[in-house]
């Protein structure tokens, strides 16, 4: 026998199966919050990495920040998040919805909240359906 369209699924057969895609937005929104508040806007790292502290060299992780800084200048996490979003809508791909709310979750912390969010909004509409 099989349940009908109409029966409410269990809560507990609901987070078994959003888990995952909830543990992966929680650790990139983290991850997100680290990369702005310990290395982008840390003033320490920042005064070392532009070399104004004497005696001090640049860190391994200079060039990294650097990266990273480029990438939140030229709205990189918006544009991932969107191409995931639009990906995830029009064909369903599993890594689509992956980039959308990874790409997504990451941008509403740094600086590119508002594309980030809606890319994040059209992978969860797909995940929703699915």
């Amino acid at each position: 026998m099989s349940p009908s369209l109409t029966e409410p699924v269990p809560f507990s057969t609901q987070l078994r199966r959003y888990a995952p895609w909830i543990v992966l937005a929680l650790i990139s929104l983290s991850t997100g919050l680290y990369l702005r508040y310990g290395l982008i806007e840390s003033t320490p790292i920042g005064l070392m990495c532009q070399g104004t502290i004497p005696g001090a060299d640049p860190a391994w992780f200079c060039a990294p920040r650097l990266w990273v800084i480029q990438f939140n200048y030229w709205n990189g996490w918006s544009w991932a998040a969107l191409t995931g979003g639009v990906l995830a809508l029009l064909f369903g791909w599993r890594a689509a919805i992956a980039l959308g709310i990874a790409a997504g979750a990451a941008g509403l912390v740094l600086y590119n909240a508002g594309p980030a969010g809606f890319g994040l909004l059209l992978a969860l509409m797909r995940l929703v359906r699915r």
